[in-house]
């Protein structure tokens, strides 16, 4: 487990799977991705666009930066996943503390001469007691007093099945080029 922390959060990163597994205010250290015993992640996919197999799932990641407040992990094709997925590919994820917010930047790299498929999904089961608020590339969540305000600009932002997901879904990105996305959660 990779933990950050700032003035205000800690947030523990699963480097396994790379998943986000605590958001815990420092004032009063409750983890508001627990609830009564039962712990939820930010989960991530990085599906190919030909087969459906989940990369972020399948390949290892290796953590490749690590400071107080930032952690970055990489994710990198090979041999076996290039016969299934005929791409080569790099994924940097990196979660950064600042305040009481934390950018989960996903940097995409395709090293192939050719078009690459790909979806790229973050969910949220969302914990009973809840509300929920939709707008336009933003979702808050709200528990008495205490709000998570999910942000992106190139995710599409929805709520779905209980979940708070961010979707690039089924983006092409040109041989030889790289791609960034971010999602920003906000506790307030």
């Amino acid at each position: 487990m990779q933990t950050i922390e700032s003035s205000v959060l800690r947030v523990d990163v699963d480097e396994k799977d790379a998943k986000l597994v605590n958001f815990v205010s420092q004032n009063d250290q409750i983890d508001y991705f627990k609830d009564q015993g039962t712990q939820t992640k930010l989960g991530i996919a990085f599906i190919d666009g030909e087969q459906g197999d989940n990369w972020a799932e399948l390949l290892p990641w290796t953590v490749v930066d690590k400071g107080d407040a930032r952690v970055s992990l990489a994710l990198i094709d090979d041999s076996n996943s290039y016969k299934r997925f005929p791409y080569h590919f790099e994924a940097i994820l990196s979660y950064l503390l600042e305040g009481n917010r934390i950018d989960i930047k996903y940097y995409l790299k395709n090293n192939s001469h050719k078009e690459m498929p790909f979806s790229l999904i973050f969910s949220l089961p969302i914990i009973a007691g809840w509300s929920e608020n939709e707008n336009v590339n933003e979702i808050a969540l709200s528990n008495g007093d205490v709000q998570i305000e999910f942000v992106s600009s190139n995710f599409d932002l929805a709520i779905k099945d209980k979940q708070v997901v961010a979707l690039a879904d089924q983006d092409k990105l040109a041989g030889d080029s790289d791609v960034e996305f971010t999602l920003t959660l906000t506790l307030s």
